[in-house]
């Protein structure tokens, strides 16, 4: 029975220990609002960047026609809930942190319903600046500058021009990847040439008739241009679920050996208490009572279950100490916590009926069998 507490013990750990990351992640303000904000994918197939701009002009003008369209900009593939990333090498001090890298237009705050915490968004103005604005968040400001002011910096960006690049602005949270995302690096950069995802701000209510407005009088703008639309929350959704899925399935598997295991704890104390009826009945019969039966054999089951519990926590605390999978020992120790307090539930459960079956047995009976 100890093993079977100790395995159960690494179970409902690593159970609980994904459940409480990923709350605590969730429970993070995300940082923006994906409520009524659509993506449009556009393929312009032009034949370089400089007429792809061109092309964009012509989508821009086109979108301030729809009055339904609150707000929009083009950002880089790697826009909010889609399945592309981009990343770059900041520096500062000879200190080097990797970032996400999101190339965004100055209404993308607008869009995506961003408040600064410091400093401010880069405008138009800034596209002829002696140096290249960035927005960050406070992640990435924390792990470059620590206890520093990150307004104004100077910072070195890997695999990019000579141009100096300079933080402007500072976000507190920025979760683009699901809504169980950690604290993590972002960079905000001006939109250049080449950006084909736009982003939108459509008014509540809006539905298929807007789409099918929109993605025809893009197509109709050039030749062989293609455009599929998508709802942000949709997208969110989709990646919600390459977190949750993953998580039920593992909470299934649990819980049947979870059951597998209570049954055979269930059936391990009948046969226990079966084999000590003549033990119960003189006890019953010096006067120990129904309530002192039901405590000393659901103790006897807790006493065993500590002892799979301290096998089992002297395995689960190297995860900690190891700084396994990079996680804070926080979390390890309150799965921890969960995990032991639920193996002494199960046992407790597991033991209540077999010792109350047996406190209700009587001495004469017990004795006479004998």
């Amino acid at each position: 029975m100890v093993l079977e507490i100790f395995f159960s013990f690494l179970i409902l750990f690593a159970v609980w220990t994904l459940a409480v990351y990923n709350y605590k992640n969730y429970a993070h303000p995300s940082g923006l609002q994906t409520d009524n904000v659509w993506v449009a994918f556009i393929d312009f197939h032009a034949p370089n960047d400089t007429v792809k701009m061109q092309y964009k002009e012509l989508v821009k003008q086109q979108m301030e026609r729809y009055k339904a369209v609150k707000s929009f900009a083009f950002s880089s593939t790697n826009a909010p809930f889609t399945f592309s990333s981009s990343n770059n090498q900041f520096e500062y001090n000879k200190k080097k942190v990797m970032s996400e890298v999101m190339s965004v237009e100055p209404a993308f705050p607008d869009v995506m319903g961003i408040k600064l915490a410091e400093g401010r968004w880069f405008t138009k103005a800034d596209e002829v600046a002696k140096f290249r604005p960035i927005v960050i968040t406070r992640h990435l400001k924390n792990e470059l500058f620590g206890n520093e002011n990150a307004i104004g910096k100077i910072i070195n960006e890997g695999e990019s021009d000579n141009t100096p690049t300079k933080v402007i602005g500072v976000i507190d949270f920025f979760r683009h990847k699901d809504d169980f995302q950690p604290l993590s690096n972002c960079t905000f950069v001006p939109a250049g040439r080449w950006e084909d995802t736009m982003l939108m701000k459509v008014a509540e209510g809006s539905g298929a008739e807007l789409e099918a407005q929109i993605a025809k009088g893009i197509t109709q703008l050039g030749k062989d241009w293609s455009v599929e639309i998508q709802q942000m929350n949709n997208m969110k959704a989709n990646r919600n679920n390459l977190v949750l899925v993953p998580i039920i399935i593992l909470s299934i598997v649990c819980g049947f050996l979870i059951f597998n295991v209570a049954l055979g704890l269930f059936g391990v104390l009948f046969q226990t208490i079966n084999r000590r009826r003549q033990e119960i009945g003189v006890r019953r019969a010096m006067g120990a009572t129904q309530k002192a039966i039901l405590i000393h054999f659901i103790g006897e089951t807790v006493v065993i279950a500590t002892l799979g519990l301290i096998l089992g926590l002297f395995f689960a605390i190297q995860f900690p100490l190891l700084n396994v999978f990079d996680l804070e020992a926080s979390v390890y120790l309150t799965g921890m916590l969960l995990a032991v307090l639920s193996v002494y539930g199960l046992v407790t459960i597991c033991a209540f009926y077999p010792s109350r079956q047996a406190s209700v047995l009587h001495p004469a009976t017990v004795l006479h069998e004998e």
